[in-house]
């Protein structure tokens, strides 16, 4: 990944979150005008909103659906049923939120209104390791394989960098043992939850360490041949920047593969409760 690319990045960030900065806002705004009595849940536009809303969290059914039933796929492929899921699952909560216009009602709205905040909850929870393991929100899925392609690319361009301008250094092995110790850490195969993000976060905080050695390393080694022009220190910078970043995303892959396994095993019974709570809810109003 370039300079650019990550310069980039927070620009994507917004673009793919619009939605849900959107209705971020709106829900900030009438947040702000809660106590108006503009929406009321019993009747009303606050009533239809919570229809609506109710209609869009049912609606969330339809991508699992998609990838069983091929009429469905034959309409719309999978990859925008994914995207119509993911608008559906920010706008439906939005919608019964403001039919609560913020508050607890009864003891059975109540329970419904969590269950809901609960599975909306982990679908953003589930969104975030989802593009970890993808390239962006409807890419491909990545492999580890592809992950440590990347590494040993930078791996070769940093060490190529150094050896260029300092070729049978004593250095030059410092720095390839270094190296080769960081992908060692980085790329071992997954043992455990909890080891592994051991592993991660020892990575991140050992990163800035690693880092630094290696650019002293390159720096002693460029500097100690005058012989030869030196490279650009931003070009350093750049493919230090690189390796250490392909090293930390092959470490966090594993960790990020696994919690999404986990985060599909709660996630459906979490929205099983909610329509559970929400029939028992709807049930209670228009009976009682």
């Amino acid at each position: 990944m370039s300079i650019k690319q990550l310069t980039l990045m927070p620009i994507q960030a917004a673009r793919t979150h619009f939605l849900l900065l959107s209705v971020t806002a709106v829900l900030y705004l009438c947040w702000l005008r809660r106590d108006d009595n503009y929406l009321t849940a019993e009747n009303g536009t606050g009533y239809f909103l919570g229809i609506i809303g109710g209609s869009l969290m049912l609606a969330l059914l339809l991508y699992p659906l998609s990838k069983r039933i091929k009429l469905l796929t034959r309409w719309i492929p999978v990859r925008y049923w994914f995207g119509i899921h993911m608008a559906f699952g920010i706008l439906g909560p939005a919608m019964v939120v403001l039919h609560a216009n913020f508050q607890l009602g009864s003891i059975n709205s109540s329970i419904a209104l969590f269950s809901m905040l609960l599975v909306a909850g982990s679908g953003l929870i589930g969104r975030y390791i989802y593009t970890h393991i993808h390239h962006g929100l409807y890419g491909a899925r990545i492999t580890l394989r592809e992950l440590k392609t990347e590494t040993d690319s930078n791996h070769t361009g940093l060490l190529a960098l150094y050896t260029d301008h300092d070729s049978g250094s004593r250095r030059g092995e410092v720095l390839k043992k270094l190296m080769n110790e960081m992908e060692q850490k980085a790329l071992q195969p997954y043992c455990g939850l909890i080891t592994t993000l051991t592993q991660v976060i020892q990575l991140a905080i050992n990163a800035q360490k690693s880092k630094r050695q290696v650019i002293k390393l390159l720096d002693e080694g460029l500097e100690n041949n005058s012989d030869k022009p030196l490279p650009d220190s931003k070009e350093v910078l750049d493919s230090v920047n690189r390796y250490t970043l392909a090293l930390r995303r092959a470490a966090a892959f594993k960790l990020y593969e696994r919690l999404f396994s986990l985060w599909h095993i709660l996630h459906l019974p979490l929205f099983i409760m909610m329509i559970i709570t929400a029939v028992i809810h709807i049930f209670a109003v228009h009976m009682y």
